[in-house]
């Protein structure tokens, strides 16, 4: 089933704000890790942030986008999203892995 343009949207905002409050729960505990491998937690939250940031582009777009221009437009965010995904899992996964 493919979505409406406005549902679309919706999920796009609360995917945002999902990721958001990820991201601010993995600064704080981002104060909590070692020197070591403090910049490395840092340099790759900083990705997260440019790709949310993307995210965030992307959605103005699809908002702005014309009826017959917004399919075009909702292909090329979803695969922003699912570059988004794809790094916020592998940084979860790695960030959160016990030895």
């Amino acid at each position: 089933m493919v979505a409406s343009r406005d549902e679309y949207v919706a999920r796009m905002k609360a995917q945002i704000d999902e990721w958001s409050k990820s991201i601010a729960a993995m600064e704080e505990k981002g104060n909590e890790i070692k020197e070591d491998a403090k910049l490395k937690y840092q340099e790759q939250l900083a990705v997260l942030r440019v790709q949310r940031a993307e995210g965030e582009k992307k959605l103005e777009e699809v908002q702005a986008a014309s009826e017959s221009t917004w399919e075009q437009v909702k292909a090329e965010s979803d695969n922003v999203w699912e570059a988004f995904k794809d790094s916020y899992q592998a940084f979860a996964a790695h960030f959160t892995h016990k030895p």
